[in-house]
Parts: C-alpha cells; sequence; structure tokens
C-alpha cells in the first residue's frame, strides 16, 4: 500500500490499509492483526501512524454526536473532524473551549497527540476530554472515564495509538461563544522575544507568523472573545511597534504568504 500524510512528507508503509464500517468490524480487524496502527486525518508531519502491518481508518464510522447540556458535554465517533463538530454544536448553542488549527483535522487524533490548540490560558485539546472508548489488541472495547480512574484516564487519553484504537470520546463544551480577530503586522522580532508571554496572553487565542528571514514577526493574530472584551483594551502588539493591518486578512494568508516567501526548492523539501 502506497499512501501519505497531509503534507506529503512522510510515506506510509502499511501492508494494508483497513476502513471499518462498524465498531464490530473494527474488532475483528484488531483482533486478527500482529501489528496494527491507527490514522487519522493523516496531519502528522513524522511517521507516529506508520506500521509495517495494517493501518486503520476509522473515516467510515458512522457518525455520532450526543450532546448532554446538564452535564456539559458531547460525545463524538472516533472518525469525528473538528470543522464537522463545531457546526453543529454551533447550531445547538454549544462550543468546545480550544480547536486544532483546521477543521480537517480528527478529535481523536489530536488528542491522543496532546496537540496544542491555542491561547495562554487554554489547555491542550486533550485536556477537555472526560471518557473514552478504545477497542484494545485483543478486539474488546474497553470504557474509561475521568470519574472512575483518572489515572487510568490520564495515561489512555494521550496515548499515542499505542493502546488501542479509539472509537468514541467525550469532550466539555460551553455555550457558544464568538471572537473578533485583529491582525498586526512586522512585530519587532527583539520585542516578540522580549514580552512573549504577554503577548501570548493579551487575547483568548493569539498566533505569530514568522518566515525568520527578517527581524519581524510578519503576522500576529489576536482573538479575543466578544463576550468578555469590551473592545476597549490596548493590544499589546500595537504597543511594542507593529502595525494593525488596513484591509481585511484571510484566515489563510498568513500561512500562504509564509509559503510564497520560500524559495521552489525549499518549499519541495518542505
Amino acid at each position: 500500500m502506497t499512501d501519505h500524510n497531509w503534507a506529503g512528507n512522510i510515506a506510509y508503509n502499511a501492508s494494508a490499509l483497513h476502513v471499518p464500517a462498524t465498531v464490530e468490524e473494527l474488532q475483528s480487524i484488531v483482533a486478527a492483526a500482529t501489528r496494527a496502527r491507527s490514522v487519522g486525518s493523516r496531519h502528522s508531519f513524522n511517521a507516529i501512524a506508520d506500521t509495517d502491518g495494517d493501518q486503520i481508518s476509522l473515516a467510515a464510522l458512522p457518525r455520532v454526536v450526543e450532546l448532554d447540556p446538564q452535564a456539559q458535554t458531547v460525545t463524538v465517533d472516533g472518525g469525528m473532524r473538528y470543522g464537522e463538530l463545531a457546526a453543529i454544536l454551533d447550531e445547538a448553542g454549544w462550543a468546545v473551549a480550544n480547536l486544532a488549527s483546521l477543521p480537517h483535522i480528527s478529535v481523536a487524533g489530536a488528542c491522543a497527540t496532546a496537540t496544542h490548540g491555542s491561547g495562554a490560558a487554554n489547555g491542550n485539546l486533550a485536556t477537555a476530554v472526560s471518557a473514552m472508548e478504545i477497542v484494545v489488541a485483543a478486539g474488546d472495547v474497553v470504557e474509561v472515564s475521568r470519574d472512575d480512574d483518572p489515572e487510568l484516564m490520564d495515561a489512555i487519553t494521550v496515548g499515542l495509538g499505542a493502546l488501542g484504537v479509539v472509537t468514541r470520546l467525550t469532550l466539555g463544551v460551553q455555550p457558544s461563544f464568538a471572537v473578533r480577530q485583529t491582525v498586526f503586522e512586522n512585530l519587532p522580532m527583539v520585542e516578540a522575544v522580549d514580552h512573549l508571554d504577554e503577548i501570548m496572553a493579551d487575547g483568548y487565542s493569539v498566533s505569530l507568523f514568522t518566515s525568520w528571514r527578517a527581524d519581524v514577526v510578519e503576522q500576529v493574530w489576536c482573538k479575543r472573545r466578544v463576550d468578555v472584551d469590551a473592545g476597549d483594551l490596548d493590544p499589546v502588539a500595537a504597543g511594542l511597534g507593529a502595525s494593525a493591518a488596513t484591509v481585511k486578512v484571510q484566515l489563510h494568508r498568513g500561512r500562504a504568504r509564509l509559503r510564497n516567501l520560500l524559495s521552489d526548492d525549499e518549499e519541495e523539501q518542505r
């Protein structure tokens, strides 16, 4: 089997790719495999999901979204992606506190690797998990929750795919909220280094983008919650020499701009 990760820099060596349509089918595949690894949205830039045995994708599992407003949780299937989940939750008036950087990233994969999310006051994506269901090597389904076994839950939540295939996760949710984003350009690198903690704490989520080719951070994206921030606070980046963008900036512009700064050879290696 020949397949690649999302970035195209890793070629997988699995002998077969399985895409089960039910948990029962998944159990049979896992029990029969000598070596197996689960693969999410293939967003990792390393070989963590690679194997010379069987690779398993949960993309074909039936979508599960079980919202419990009283407990403020939502239970999702192992193939769910953040873009799908966010839209469903928002329609019902709820939201997760933190998201992956791109909508196609799988919830299970991001939590299993403690993917960062964003925001100095927010935990990584795995901190939202309160319960899980996994299929272990023998093919059995095991359920674990933070209430019943917090130490085991800590070990399994960021399991890097080594302990089993995650078929369900329960995440904490909160009432939906809106954010306002302001983009600043050309923050002096020396100021970014000297005031990094202050800059990163200046919003609900703050992101810095640089090509490392100049003594500046080309873009600073500062997102603030509309329901918390009245909008009259002085942005830290502006006080450190960055200038507010004068035109609307697409969310993809930062990454696209940095890609365009790379030479063809460097982009090919990337």
